[in-house]
């Protein structure tokens, strides 16, 4: 993100204060220019620091300071004089004294701050980070939105799913939906929740979503009211939970995370959910078995009431673990059913009876998928480098160890060898100048806030996204990579679910993993295809550490027999 006029101002600041605000940031762009001073210049440092924090700058005490002691702007200094910071009889203008006093204001949108970021450094739609004045209760009726209707195999998981929702015989009926990623899972319980409620429900009690974040419960909602504007037989309530949490629930939907969930556990509005709540929907399932968390959903779903109630997990992996394992198996056994997708019984649907009889393609889902263009053909290629014997060392070390995360110790190491990273930058410059939108997943925050740096100094425009940027820069960052302003979105666990953009070509892990579902999920970001507004190929590329057994991780070989188009 670029603000000519707040770096303008910067370029009063000293040079201390500068590297200060890059922290760590400023011993690599040492290291990595060469002794090339030209490369590293206080102009090229500022044009970082507001690359990375934007106008997120000015939470900061000292920023404030320094910002209002090196202003030269007359026309806005005289504003400032005006608003808030008006002279005593006599008195003469003191800046440092001015900026000690302005420096205490909070950023917020009242003077002189919407001034400043609206007016002055032109961000007109600029948006101050605070609870968004929004209802927290809708009330949807049938519409006229754009409405895409299932496909043959979202319809046939529908079915399924449906028949255990009419299943009277069981008090708690649990069902798991298994798809991939790419093809459709929220839209399609969008679907069998529009059902339920309409035929099965006749509207009484109260459907509960359930996912782990704010961000993929709005898109949840947005699939919903668009479905139900389209299919619902009356109005109806939906509680969004990211906004405030209800005192009381009516009959409706409720969207919600399991934190907010978790901390009104001992308050009578739980209860109130629990004796309410007919169906209970839990999105990305198998990041549930923290103790809590099944606490809290043991209690919501053992609650009876007059409605029945029943639960669908929704998940795009096999399990919890990447290897089999007696969790997986626990987790498994949970659930009365496990609906997923069976090509035969598409094709049965899908294809004439002759077809039928001689189908020859795959009967595996994820190729089934690829050949009708839901999802994108992965076309893999391994970036070597020169791995250091010592980190080759614990690299072998730790693989033999279980768990599914290499330690942070091993992973900093990694993330900071030089040759490495000239070998990820010197190749994002050759998917820049090919113009190939390209998501990266980087080893650390550090190392995203790194990467991204590098490439603003050799003049290459990215998008970073981390969890502690603000609200406006973090959405401006992914419009810009959405909308082909850059071709370079680089993040650290932020974007690995619930991100969708379509232009996605290149997926580029930098981040070694020995998690089936960690890798599944990153790579998943490009999987779209073009039935689903994606395109027919995808370029996956892996950062290799040059070792034989670790080529071997089962992270990568689980998925080479679905991802390799030969």
């Amino acid at each position: 993100m670029k603000i000519p006029k707040l770096e303008q101002v910067m370029l009063n600041f000293d040079e201390q204060y500068i590297d200060s605000l890059l922290d760590d940031l400023k011993d690599s762009l040492s290291e990595w220019s060469f002794g090339d001073n030209k490369l590293v210049t206080k102009k090229n440092k500022i044009e970082i620091v507001v690359s990375i924090n934007g106008v997120g700058l000015f939470n900061r005490e000292d920023f404030r300071y320094h910002f209002f002691a090196s202003l030269e702007d007359k026309k806005l200094l005289q504003y400032l004089l005006g608003k808030c910071y008006i002279l005593e009889h006599g008195e003469t203008f003191n800046q440092i004294d001015f900026a000690n006093k302005l420096k205490k204001l909070e950023f917020a949108d009242k003077p002189p701050f919407s001034y400043i970021v609206r007016d002055y450094l032109g961000i007109a739609d600029y948006k101050f980070d605070k609870k968004v004045a929004e209802t927290p209760v809708d009330r949807v009726e049938r519409g006229g939105a754009k409405f895409y209707e299932l496909y043959d195999y979202q319809y046939m998981i529908k079915q399924q799913v449906i028949n255990d929702l009419s299943n009277p015989d069981k008090d708690l009926y649990k069902i798991l939906i298994h798809m991939p990623t790419g093809t459709g899972k929220t839209k399609t319980t969008m679907h069998i929740i529009s059902h339920y409620i309409n035929f099965i429900s006749k509207g009484k009690g109260t459907v509960v979503w359930i996912a782990h974040t704010n961000e993929l419960l709005m898109q949840a909602y947005g699939t919903f009211v668009n479905v139900w504007s389209h299919l619902g037989l009356k109005p109806i309530n939906i509680y969004k939970g990211w906004v405030d949490f209800p005192q009381t629930i009516e009959d409706g939907i409720l969207f919600v995370s399991i934190q907010t969930l978790q901390a009104k556990m001992k308050k009578p509005v739980f209860s109130e959910i629990g004796e309410k709540a007919s169906l209970i929907v839990f999105d990305e399932v198998h990041k549930a078995g923290a103790k809590k968390t099944k606490e809290c959903i043991s209690i919501l779903t053992k609650k009876t009431n007059q409605y029945g109630k029943k639960f669908i997990g929704l998940t795009a992996t096999p399990g919890r673990t990447t290897d089999l394992s007696k969790e997986n198996d626990l987790f498994v056994k949970e659930f009365d059913h496990i609906v997923g997708i069976n090509v035969d019984l598409i094709n049965s649907i899908s294809l004439s009876p002759s077809e039928t009889r001689n189908y020859s393609g795959s009967k595996d889902p994820i190729r089934y998928f690829q050949d009708n263009g839901y999802l994108s053909f992965i076309k893999k290629e391994n970036l070597d480098y020169e791995v250091d014997e010592a980190i080759k060392a614990d690299l072998l070390k730790e693989l033999g160890k279980a768990g599914e995360y290499f330690s942070d110790d091993l992973i900093n190491q990694i993330a900071f060898n030089k040759s490495r990273n000239l070998k990820i930058v010197e190749k994002l410059r050759e998917l820049n100048d090919k113009k190939i939108p390209t998501i990266v997943f980087a080893c650390t925050l550090e190392h995203a806030k790194m990467l991204s740096a590098f490439l603003k100094l050799i003049d290459i425009e990215n998008s970073l996204v981390y969890g502690e940027m603000d609200n406006y820069s973090r959405a401006k960052s992914i419009e810009d990579f959405k909308s082909g302003k850059v071709n370079i979105i680089i993040n650290f666990q932020i974007l690995t679910t619930g991100f969708d953009s379509t232009n996605i070509r290149c997926v580029f892990i930098t981040r070694p993993t020995k998690s089936v579902i960690l890798y599944s999920q990153m790579i998943g970001r490009g999987l779209r295809g073009p039935k689903m507004g994606g395109n027919p190929e995808c370029l996956l590329i892996d950062v290799k550490e040059n070792l034989i057994s670790f080529n071997e991780n089962k992270a990568f070989k689980h998925f080479d027999k679905y991802w390799n188009k030969e």
